[in-house]
């Protein structure tokens, strides 16, 4: 029997029986109703010839769910989180750093010998220095190796995103600064030889002192320059930068090979780098990786140096550490799915009870259900 056919006689026998029931209340007698009566059961005979109505399976709902929950597992295990906490050390024998704010640093070299180059003003007049070169070209030389001593004092780079680069072997420190404006003291006492001069290759001052009292130098780059100013620290003692804040460190040095040949090397001698968000084992970095990272403002830097090497600890969040050779370099982060069983272990569970849910309601609905 046809859909519209069944319709037709369901809806002839609704009619009937409103009738009866109409009549009824308007007094019909019992008797008066057989043929209504027996028409609405010649209805409710061929209405329950139909065969039963087949049940839709419906299959589009369960089988969403499931594709949903796959693919939501799939974005969780894939996707790495945008910030992760570390615990990383590294001696080094080079890092560049781009500062997230102004960075000082107090009483942090002490040496016999100092040479600044590209600087805009020096200034000492006990000392016959009255350099004034907005140009930025100004150089001096503080030698004290025949009995006397060198101290900076203090070292302020005045602008964030200044770039600052630090190189170092067995016999001298050089401390590069360049974009942003620079002001530094030194401290001088006993025998020492001063030079200096307003541009490269030119020498106006050359004298020998001998000093009972400490004679203070002043430095500063006025203008940002995209040339860095150098500082060159030779056999210094060993010496701290404090505790700077930087966007981006990288443990690479560029160096000249040959004519026109420039190549990238790794400064890095070695490492380790713990992730404190997951139950990874420690990291070890070996000598020659190349290594980068961006820390956040958060994070805690703090270098030191002694013997040649630099040695360097971030502790904290970063939004990016990467590791790998001069070709190829991978991005190390957990994934959300990693950071969730290691971090927030209630709402990882929860999240699997619901997860296996979906997936069993899905599967049983889809596949098993008659």
């Amino acid at each position: 029997m046809s859909t519209d056919v069944g319709s037709l006689l369901a809806s002839r026998r609704e009619e009937r029986i409103t009738a009866v029931v109409r009549r009824l209340l308007d007094g019909a007698g019992a008797h008066e109703l057989r043929p209504e009566l027996e028409e609405i059961d010649a209805y409710s005979r061929l209405l329950s010839t139909r065969p039963p109505k087949k049940e839709r399976r419906s299959w589009i709902w369960p089988a969403g769910v499931a594709v949903v929950c796959i693919v939501a597992a799939g974005i969780l295990w894939s996707l790495k989180i945008p910030r992760t906490n570390v615990s990383m050390t590294v001696d080094t024998d080079s890092v560049t750093a781009t500062l997230a704010k102004p960075w000082r640093i107090d009483d942090a070299f002490h040496s016999k010998v100092m040479h600044f180059e590209r600087v805009s003003k020096i200034q000492s007049p006990n000392l016959g220095l009255a350099i004034d070169q907005r140009s930025g070209d100004a150089w001096f030389e503080l030698d004290a190796s025949k009995g006397g001593q060198i101290d900076l004092q203090t070292l302020e780079i005045l602008d964030k995103n200044g770039t600052v680069e630090i190189f170092t072997d067995a016999d001298e420190v050089d401390l590069y600064a360049s974009k942003a404006r620079i002001t530094g003291k030194i401290t001088v006492t006993g025998k020492v030889n001063v030079t200096a001069g307003p541009r490269a290759g030119e020498t106006t001052v050359n004298g020998r002192y001998e000093i009972d009292i400490p004679e203070t130098v002043e430095f500063a780059v006025a203008n940002p320059q995209t040339v860095p100013s150098q500082l060159t620290v030779h056999s210094p003692e060993p010496w701290s930068l404090g505790r700077p804040q930087a966007t981006s460190l990288s443990f690479a040095r560029e160096e000249i090979k040959g004519v026109g040949e420039r190549v990238l090397t790794s400064g890095l001698k070695s490492g380790t780098a713990r992730f404190n968000d997951t139950a990874w084992p420690v990291l070890e970095l070996r000598e020659g990786d190349f290594l980068s990272v961006r820390p956040a403002a958060t994070a805690v830097l703090d270098a030191k140096g002694a013997k040649g090497a630099i040695h360097m600890t971030v502790n904290g969040a970063v939004s990016g550490l990467r590791v790998g050779d001069s070709t190829t370099k991978t991005e190390l982060a957990p994934s959300y799915l990693e950071y969730l069983y290691n971090k927030k272990s209630l709402a990882f569970f929860w999240s699997a009870i619901v997860f296996l849910w979906g997936l069993i309601w899905s599967v049983r609905n889809t596949i098993f259900r008659q």
